[in-house]
């Protein structure tokens, strides 16, 4: 009986784990789509030499996310394009806002076409194996360390 107990309980751990890993891994995901679209917005006001306004307007298309863009367009206008831009600082806090309603909108949107899931789309494929090959890297330094 106490051997079943002990079984279970690590079964229990287990998928304990792995959910913080991938909620983990939902936020470090929301945090560097949020810098890649303030690196654009950047960008744009340092490389094209425009204000930070028309840098947020032209950063409002997102191509990149398919049938999901009216989604993030949408987010990005409430969140980012409506609430003006005061610094840097509110302007970064903005994108992130933005990018986390925009995510969490798709996901559930996904979640109703079971082939279709955030966790399997290329982007977020992308991340986590350019994670988990920073993560392998900075491993394997430790390890010659040891050596």
């Amino acid at each position: 009986m106490n051997e079943f107990r002990k079984k279970n309980r690590g079964k229990k751990r287990g998928k304990s784990k792995n959910k913080e890993f991938m909620d983990a891994a939902l936020d470090a995901f929301i945090r560097d789509q949020s810098l890649q679209k303030w690196h654009e917005v950047d960008g744009l006001r340092a490389g094209a030499g425009i204000d930070a306004v028309q840098a947020v307007k032209s950063s409002s298309e997102f191509l990149a996310k398919g049938t999901y863009r009216e989604i993030w367009q949408n987010w990005w206008q409430r969140e980012v394009i409506d609430n003006g831009q005061s610094s840097n600082k509110a302007l970064f806090s903005q994108i992130e806002n933005a990018v986390l309603g925009a995510v969490l909108e798709e996901r559930e949107v996904r979640k109703q076409r079971p082939d279709d899931l955030l966790e399997d789309s290329f982007e977020y494929k992308e991340f986590i194996a350019r994670q988990m090959d920073h993560l392998l890297s900075e491993a394997g330094g430790e390890i010659e360390e040891e050596i």
